[in-house]
């Protein structure tokens, strides 16, 4: 499977802030994957971020799959914020768009832990749920947040 991050859109702020990155899911696109068609089985999720300290560029975008526990994507956040920006610890905000390519056909398990502590309920028949988590390049980890149920046809 191939998995790449794109950096859309990041805005510097005034002064510092919490140094744990948050996220929101904003978009998932398509509504349904086809995992038997390579042409109709890559996702992108668009979420908002906001990092306190201007860090995040560096980290980690972690990206669950609901499925099964080893369904998980990390995807490494090129720079973000300008070197002067991180120093002087001053909190961006701004949107990621995180590319899952090839989301293969796979036999649902016991729901993993990140999406069960984000409030996934078990997963009905032909969907699927992907649940994002950032951890910044400091190390600290934010609280996740997860698409709508994505149809699998």
């Amino acid at each position: 499977m191939r998995y790449t991050l794109l950096a859309v859109l990041a805005t510097a702020a005034c002064g510092g802030g919490d140094a744990t990155p948050s996220v929101s899911v904003e978009t998932a696109a398509p509504e349904a994957l086809v995992p038997t068609d390579d042409t109709l089985d890559d996702l992108t999720i668009t979420v908002s971020y906001a990092d306190g300290d201007g860090d995040l560029g560096g980290g980690i975008a972690e990206i669950q799959d609901c499925r099964a526990e080893p369904l998980l994507i990390a995807l490494a956040i090129p720079p973000i914020a300008p070197a002067d920006v991180v120093a002087d610890k001053t909190s961006i905000t701004g949107t990621l768009d995180l590319h899952v390519n090839d989301v293969g056909d796979f036999a649902t398990e016991v729901l993993p832990a990140a999406c069960a502590d984000l409030g996934v309920a078990n997963l009905a028949a032909g969907q699927t749920v992907f649940c994002v988590t950032l951890t910044d390049a400091a190390g600290n980890r934010g609280d996740g947040d997860c698409t709508a149920a994505i149809a699998l046809e």
